[in-house]
């Protein structure tokens, strides 16, 4: 979204109408993701936020994904060390989610990489192996 491109995109999106997307070439739009590869071994999924992935295994549900919420440990770790905070379970009071795409209002702190912004683009990764036999 940042890149030329992108940028492209977004003056082309707000020549049609705002539709939320503010300041002229700047968006305050944001996404969650799951991803999932599926090789001849493994399945592998990243997640970015709170989409959720789920795999049956034997007729049992396996979480293959864990939403992202400000108030896990790790996260408001994060989020503290960027210089934000946690209000009412939400990102400077604003956002309900502690990882996503987007969202660059939260990622200003020019001291620290994206994997330790506020809110985080860096997505979990969870492998798991593919056995026939179930």
């Amino acid at each position: 979204m940042l890149a030329p491109a992108g940028q492209r995109a977004l003056l082309s999106m707000q020549a049609q109408g705002d539709g939320g997307y503010g300041d002229v070439g700047k968006s305050f739009a944001g996404c969650t993701a799951t991803v999932v590869i599926i090789t001849r071994t493994e399945i592998i999924c990243a997640n970015a936020g709170d989409s959720r992935t789920v795999l049956c295994r034997s007729g049992r549900a396996k979480e293959m994904s864990e939403d992202h919420k400000p108030e896990n440990p790790g996260e408001l770790s994060r989020i503290q060390r960027s210089g934000g905070f946690v209000e009412d379970g939400r990102v400077n009071g604003m956002l309900a989610l502690s990882r996503a795409l987007g969202d660059f209002e939260y990622k200003g702190n020019t001291q620290l990489p994206c994997r330790d912004q506020a809110v985080s683009p860096f997505p979990d990764v969870r492998i798991e192996p593919i056995d026939a036999g179930t």
